[in-house]
């Protein structure tokens, strides 16, 4: 009888641990295929974004990398080398509008809150003005590089 108890508990064992098993990979599979369907969403969305401001293809392209980094980390093992290869590819150019699309979106925030830029110029049509009144109020300061002294070359002999 103690023999056919301890055979009963390995069975229940073996058949929790299968269950266990098949729930994780149902879990995985279903997870990995919510994943790619983000990132094609992502993709779609980026894609077929029209003429939208670059606030806007900030906030796509953001959610596009997001999507694919959480894809390609989430499911690597599921992906051929080649599918690996392209969303590599989509997140790098992904990254380079991003760049582009962030100094357009300041640019815009600057327009919408009435912000300037703190930038003041130092030449004024290719010449310095002193301060004397010869150039626009405002650009007086000096250059940001004066010019350094040479030093001088010995007489030839």
């Amino acid at each position: 009888m103690g023999n056919d108890k301890g055979c009963r508990m390995k069975k229940l064992l073996l058949t929790a641990a299968i269950l266990l098993l098949v729930a994780s990979t149902t879990l995985s599979a279903q997870s990995c295929s919510d994943r790619r369907e983000a990132y094609d969403m992502a993709l779609y969305m980026m894609n077929e974004k029209g003429n939208v401001s670059y606030r806007k293809n900030y906030d796509l392209v953001n959610e596009l990398i997001d999507s694919a980094i959480i894809y390609l980390a989430y499911c690597k093992e599921e992906i051929t080398l080649a599918g690996q290869y392209q969303i590599q590819q989509v997140i790098k150019r992904g990254d380079k509008k991003r760049r582009e699309y962030f100094k357009g979106a300041v640019r815009e925030y600057h327009a919408i809150y009435g912000i300037r830029p703190n930038v003041t110029e130092i030449y004024q049509e290719g010449s310095f003005s002193s301060g004397d009144g010869g150039g626009k109020p405002g650009y007086s300061s000096p250059p940001r590089f004066p010019p350094v002294r040479q030093p001088q070359m010995p007489p030839v002999q």
